[in-house]
């Protein structure tokens, strides 16, 4: 079977009702965060711990949820390999993630290399099947593909909105960081639109998170603008690709290895 076009995927939703759903998917997972935070000092985890805690509680939130929708073939979770085209285009969001390593590389915080790691791949592993699995499988049905994805990108970025709960950061930073995940979203949410192969969006998702939180020096003002707007272009360009009925392999069907 060939690979389905995106313009062919069926209209079979209500917008209005794919919207409350990606509205209420993230509010769930925003549920989640805060039950997290708050049972974890009752299990003696305070700190640091209750953050990795909680991001563990997310990932079983989205996995359940992802099982529960069958959705785990669909997004590409057991693909292993979706051709040369997917596989340069990640070229971009993964040098971006590089980026942050300029100029003086990382700094290791407490409490340490290993443990952020892993905490922050739980961070790329539960909003990777949240928004550019569920949510976006769920907007597909209901939008053309820019439009789809530009929702999902949304609902992704306002998510952020939680910080002003869950953190002590000012506002301008919670705002700044509200756009710049709804660029970024857009960028993943349109691969993703496109080639239904989440798993190399975890990967880079939680490198890029590990990059930014633990460089050194971190990019300029005018430097963030630039991957904000090569983003924004670079979604269009790959889902502008979708349209034209441009695939990695024409032999594979989303969801096959």
């Amino acid at each position: 079977m060939g690979w389905p076009s995106p313009l062919h995927v069926p209209v079979a939703d209500h917008p209005h009702r794919a919207v409350g759903f990606g509205i209420a998917v993230h509010v769930a997972r925003f549920g989640v965060i805060v039950l997290g935070l708050e049972i974890a000092p009752l299990l003696g985890i305070t700190g640091w711990y209750s953050g990795l805690f909680t991001n563990a509680l997310c990932v079983v939130f989205a996995a359940a949820l992802v099982t529960y929708l069958g959705l785990w073939r669909r997004i590409g979770a057991t693909t292993l390999w979706r051709g040369r085209t997917a596989g340069l285009l990640l070229l971009v969001p993964l040098g971006e993630a590089l980026l942050w390593l300029l100029p003086d590389g990382l700094i290791e915080k407490p409490p340490g290399f290993g443990l952020w790691a892993i905490t922050l791949l739980l961070v790329g592993v539960n909003e990777e099947l949240i928004s550019r699995g569920v949510v976006l499988e769920r907007m597909r049905r209901a939008f053309n593909p820019y439009a789809a994805v530009a929702i999902t990108a949304a609902l992704f970025g306002l998510q952020h909105l939680s910080a002003f709960a869950t953190t002590s950061r000012g506002a301008y930073d919670i705002v700044t960081n509200v756009l710049v995940s709804a660029c970024y979203g857009f960028a993943l949410a349109s691969f993703q639109f496109r080639f239904a192969w989440i798993v190399p969006l975890i990967l880079i998702h939680g490198l890029a998170d590990f990059t930014t939180i633990l460089t050194s020096g971190g990019l300029g003002d005018l430097a963030v603008v630039g991957t904000l707007v090569l983003f924004v272009t670079y979604g269009i360009l790959v889902i502008r690709g979708a349209c034209l009925g441009v695939t990695p392999n024409p032999r594979v069907h989303p969801g096959h290895v």
